[in-house]
């Protein structure tokens, strides 16, 4: 139905009132908000705009563009794919499809760390760094610390630094290629770093199936896939942290539903002390906080 909507003529008003029975009809779960974030993105500014432009008429450019995203859209491409960007600690991300869109969810862990960290870090690593939102998050809150974003993309790497760049994070992050499948990956520094975060792949193979569609056929697969039980990143990035880890410094991890008993175990039998636990804004264990003892 969507691929063949036309705006043609229409005022902005009487373009919503099309839009949001389409965006209904294709299970988006909050079609009124997401046909005005549409609209208004049509219109070169935010949701605001269709309450101010709702008597002029869109322009044939811009009901060709309207026709489009909404078609996008109601294939469950995710809205951050459409807009490109993607909101993140009152801080605006460049999203593509080579990364995972940043999540409130994620917010939790950048929370925890920034909570459980004293005095303020000098070095802090990304790891699995993907639009770079968590490091440039927490540099934003610590002015004086150096961070080092990593990622096995390239593609993600370049949109990372985009986002650093954009908000001129770029003298204190760097980015570089890395994969902590691979042995000795270690060592590529020298020195130890003061926090170590990441938000690895943790759904389980047997889960992926049963994603939403907007995750499942358009985020990169190897952003998700943490292993038969979600848990391989966990085990193989721990295996590495002693050495990466100053004594006294804190690791964060973001961890999916029923896991954040096994990371913490995973932590414990590697000699780090867990200091936290702490549940997102739907009450689920969300971030595990150790420390190196």
């Amino acid at each position: 139905m969507s691929d063949h909507l036309t705006f043609e003529n229409l005022t902005v008003g009487e373009a919503q009132r099309v839009c949001v029975p389409v965006l209904k009809a294709a299970n988006i779960d909050e079609p009124v908000m997401e046909t005005r974030m549409l609209l208004g993105f049509v219109l070169g500014g935010g949701p605001e705009r269709v309450l101010a432009d709702r008597d002029n008429t869109l322009t044939s450019q811009q009901s060709k563009l309207l026709s489009d995203i909404v078609g996008q859209r109601s294939h469950r491409v995710p809205m951050s794919h459409i807009l490109g960007q993607r909101e993140f600690w009152s801080m605006i991300f460049k999203v593509t499809g080579d990364t995972l869109t940043p999540r409130p969810d994620t917010e939790t862990l950048v929370e925890a760390v920034l909570e459980n960290v004293s005095p303020p870090p000098k070095r802090i690593l990304d790891l699995g760094t993907g639009t770079g939102c968590i490091l440039l998050a927490l540099l934003s809150e610590w002015g004086d610390a150096q961070g080092v974003g990593v990622d096995v993309s390239d593609k993600a790497l370049a949109v990372a630094l985009d986002n650093a760049q954009s908000h001129k994070l770029d003298v204190r992050a760097s980015f570089v290629k890395n994969d902590w499948e691979q042995s000795e990956w270690t060592d590529v520094w020298s020195e130890p770093f003061d926090v170590v975060v990441s938000n690895p792949p943790y759904i389980p193979q047997a889960d992926i199936a049963n994603l939403d569609v907007d995750v499942r056929d358009y985020e990169p697969m190897s952003a998700l896939v943490g292993g038969d039980d979600g848990l391989d990143a966990y085990r193989r990035i721990t295996d590495g942290l002693n050495s990466l880890i100053s004594p006294g410094g804190v690791v964060g991890f973001e961890v999916g539903i029923d896991q954040a008993g096994d990371v913490a175990g995973i932590l414990e039998r590697a000699g780090f002390r867990v200091l936290e636990t702490r549940n997102d804004l739907g009450g689920i264990p969300r971030a595990v906080i150790g420390c190196k003892t």
